[in-house]
């Protein structure tokens, strides 16, 4: 691990334990085990290293989600394998999750809107898909939209009970996928078993 690489996973542990505004540069090079001005040679504020971890994470999970949408035989095994690669990224990488699911919100513009910009592909992602559901006749017409929405809040609720419980709770995911294929109108799929994670 280069510096760099030290820095970003001691901040990621520093904001995940004090949030965003309770966390210093000066702890954080404390965890990295370097002096305070040894940060300011990677990063120029606690901002854009706070806003470094947010798309590390996002970065991870859209390759996640490529991934294993690969070779699916209909767009809601399509969709199914999205939500489960979002999950396994999220539960796997814990302290980003906490990061960005519970400390993100109290941090500041330009880390609101790296996180608008995100969460825009992923609503993209999950509405194109299910736009494509209802055209094939897999699931009743609807607002493709606003389902995308309420499938990714669903898994954003999902996620928060899970660090709130501080449970690892993988077995959990499972029921997420069946309910949201129900609710999008999928009930006839079945979730495929946990595949490995993505190498």
């Amino acid at each position: 691990m280069n510096r760099q690489e030290a820095l970003l996973a001691a901040a990621a542990s520093v904001f995940a334990r004090q949030g965003y505004h309770a966390a210093t540069v000066a702890a954080i090079a404390r965890r990295a085990g370097v002096a305070t001005g040894t940060f300011y040679l990677y990063f120029p504020s606690k901002e854009q290293c706070f806003a470094q971890l947010i798309a590390l994470l996002y970065d991870e999970v859209l390759q996640d989600v490529q991934q294993r949408r690969r070779g699916a035989a209909s767009v809601l095994v399509k969709l199914d394998r999205s939500v489960q690669a979002v999950l396994q990224c999220f539960r796997r990488r814990r302290d980003l999750a906490s990061i960005v699911l519970l400390q993100a919100s109290g941090a500041t513009r330009a880390v609101q809107e790296r996180l608008d910009v995100i969460e825009a592909e992923l609503l993209g992602l999950l509405a194109t898909d299910l736009s494509e559901a209802a055209q094939d006749g897999l699931i009743p017409p609807g607002d493709a939209a606003l389902r995308a929405r309420l499938v990714l809040g669903a898994m954003r609720e999902a996620l928060v009970y899970g660090l709130r419980r501080d449970s690892a709770a993988e077995q959990e995911d499972d029921e997420v996928r069946r309910f949201l294929l129900w609710a999008v109108g999928g009930q006839a799929v079945a979730v495929e078993e946990y595949g490995p994670e993505p190498s």
